[in-house]
C-alpha cells in the first residue's frame, strides 16, 4: 500500500492585474527578501518593508515597524528558521488603489536539498505593497497555514 501526502501544487501563472513594469518592481522585493532570508539578514529584509509594516503571523505574533520585524527575524534566524530559505510562488497580483497592489502566495520556509515546503511550513500569504515616492515597499503581511505540502519552483535554490 503506498501513502501519498496532500499537496497544494502549483499554478501555471497566477492572476496578475497590474502593469508590467510595477509587476516586475513587486516581484523584484520578494526576490530580495527571498535572498536577504537565504543569508539570514534580519535587517536587510527589514529595509524591505516600510517603516510603519505590519506583520500578523499565526497564533499571536503581531509585528509593527522596521525594528520589530528584524528583531523576530533575527531571533527566528537563530531559532526555528536556523538553515532555511524561502519559496514564494504568486497566486494573484492587483492593484487595491493606484499606489497599492496586493500579491497573495504560497509558499514557505524549507531546508537546502528538500524538494517541497513540507505541510507543517507551508503558508499562504497576502502581502500589501504600497508606493512612496516611486518605490515599492511591503506595507503589511500575513499567512495562514495551508496544510499541505507545496512542491518547490525550479527557482529555488
Amino acid at each position: 500500500m503506498t501513502s501519498t501526502r496532500p499537496t497544494a501544487g502549483t499554478p501555471a501563472a497566477p492572476a496578475v492585474t497590474v502593469s508590467q513594469d510595477d509587476a516586475a518592481a513587486v516581484l523584484s522585493v520578494m526576490r530580495s527578501l527571498s535572498g536577504a532570508w537565504a543569508g539570514h539578514d534580519a535587517e536587510t529584509m527589514a529595509k524591505l518593508y516600510t517603516d510603519d509594516a505590519t506583520l500578523i503571523l499565526p497564533g499571536v505574533t503581531y509585528l509593527k515597524g522596521r525594528a520589530a520585524i528584524s528583531d523576530y527575524m533575527d531571533a527566528a534566524f537563530a531559532g526555528k528558521w536556523k538553515g532555511t530559505r524561502v519559496a514564494g510562488v504568486p497566486l494573484e497580483l492587483r492593484y487595491a488603489a493606484a499606489d497599492v497592489i496586493v500579491l497573495v502566495s504560497q509558499g514557505g520556509a524549507y531546508r537546502p536539498g528538500s524538494a517541497e515546503v513540507t505541510a507543517e511550513d507551508a503558508i499562504r500569504g497576502m502581502w500589501l505593497f504600497t508606493r512612496r515616492d516611486g518605490q515599492w515597499a511591503i506595507s503589511g503581511y500575513v499567512n495562514t497555514p495551508l496544510g499541505a505540502a507545496v512542491p518547490l519552483p525550479d527557482t529555488a535554490g
